[in-house]
Order: C-alpha cells, then sequence, then structure tokens
C-alpha cells in the first residue's frame, strides 16, 4: 500500500528535534550513523537504475541515499516509522525523492525483477524467517541487479543494546546472521563481496544468471 506522508512545520521541527537527540546519545557512546552509512554507500557504488530500499526505519539510511541524490522506493510495515522517515525527509527538503510503501519484506507486492538495486541496512536482526525475505529479494531483483546489506557486528550491537537499555526499552533480535545471508545468495550464484565498518558488516552481490 503507498504511504502518502502528511506533513506540516510544527511536526517536522518537532520531529528533528527527538531525532537529532537520539542520534547525538549514539554518537556519545561511539556510534556514528552519518559514518557507517557513508562506509556502506562508498561500497555499494555505483547505483545505476531503480532501488528499494527494504526497512526504512526512522530513516538514516534513506537520509543518506537521498542525500546522495538517489529517486527511490522505501517500504516498512510499521506506518509509526514510516511517518518519522518522511518528516525527516522533509527537513531535508528531500522528500520528492522517495516513494513510500507501507509493506512487509517478507511479502513484497511488487512484480518480478521490479528493482536494478535493492538495499537493506540495519534491518536484518529484526527479521524472523529470513529466509522468506531472500526469496522474495532474489524474486525482485532485476538480472545483472545488485543488493546491498548491512547490518551491525558486535560492537554495533553492543552500542544499540545500550542505548535501548538506557530508554527502557528490550532490542530484540533474531538469529539472522551474515554467514546464514551470504550463503543463500552465494548458493544461487550471485558473485559477492563482503566488509567490515567499525560497527556494521557489509555484502554486496550481483546477481549473474548463467545459463
Amino acid at each position: 500500500m503507498r504511504y502518502i506522508p502528511k506533513v506540516s512545520h510544527e511536526s517536522v521541527e518537532e520531529n528533528h528535534r527527538h531525532f537529532m537527540e537520539r542520534v547525538s546519545i549514539f554518537k556519545k557512546r561511539g556510534f556514528d550513523f552519518s559514518r557507517s552509512l557513508r562506509f556502506v554507500l562508498k561500497k555499494a557504488e555505483p547505483l545505476h537504475g531503480s532501488i528499494l530500499e527494504i526497512g526504512t526505519g526512522t530513516g538514516h539510511t534513506m537520509l543518506a541515499l537521498a542525500k546522495a541524490g538517489y529517486k527511490f522506493t522505501s517500504i516498512d510495515k510499521d506506518k509509526d516509522t514510516l511517518k518519522i522517515a518522511a518528516l525527516n525527509l522533509a527537513y531535508a527538503k528531500l522528500l520528492p525523492l522517495v516513494e513510500f510503501h507501507a509493506m512487509d519484506g517478507k511479502k513484497l507486492k511488487f512484480k518480478n525483477s521490479s528493482f536494478n538495486n535493492i538495499i537493506a541496512v540495519s534491518v536484518f536482526h529484526h527479521i524472523s524467517s529470513v529466509e522468506k525475505m531472500l526469496i522474495e529479494i532474489d524474486r525482485v531483483l532485476s538480472k545483472n541487479g545488485k543488493i546491498v546489506f548491512a547490518d551491525f557486528n558486535s560492537k554495533g550491537m553492543a552500542i544499540v543494546n545500550s542505548v535501548h537499555k538506557h530508554e527502557g526499552r528490550v532490542h530484540e533480535c533474531t538469529d539472522a546472521s551474515k554467514e546464514k545471508i551470504f550463503s543463500y545468495f552465494h548458493g544461487l550464484g550471485y558473485d559477492m563481496d563482503r566488509y567490515n565498518s567499525k560497527s556494521h558488516w557489509v555484502i554486496i552481490g550481483k546477481k549473474i544468471i548463467r545459463k
């Protein structure tokens, strides 16, 4: 379902204050969202053609992509986080670059081979039955398309968990390991590379269809 955000000047400003406060908390604990995402996007370049971001969240990756000039589609099943992400884009005056959909990554409503690039950052640790999402990603990715995946390594996850604990919340994680994800696409014949940053592991793959 297409999500059309409703924004006002007041909601944009208030959201930005809260968003930057949380960014500051993470930075004080040793996690810099901007630096980590610059590393991921540098490894992912070039990104040609259509882009699907799975797992909008509150919009960190989305903002990095939009600020780099990309126009793309972003999905998340949580409308509350979609609203936050849209408000963050509106603050940066980049809202027209992104088409939002309220959608589950395990049940994508797009046709086969719809996108040239699929990006999922800091998403997989939230996903149970990750194989369903991996199947869907392969289905909607075009021939010679690119996957760009990243998630928290042990150091990054420790920081995330500490922030959630500070906020009185529990950060729930699944067993969607990088090894499982890498092995799945490698088994399909993708050309695969992997990297590590201070806080993330990164997987880049190209969909090669060999006759």
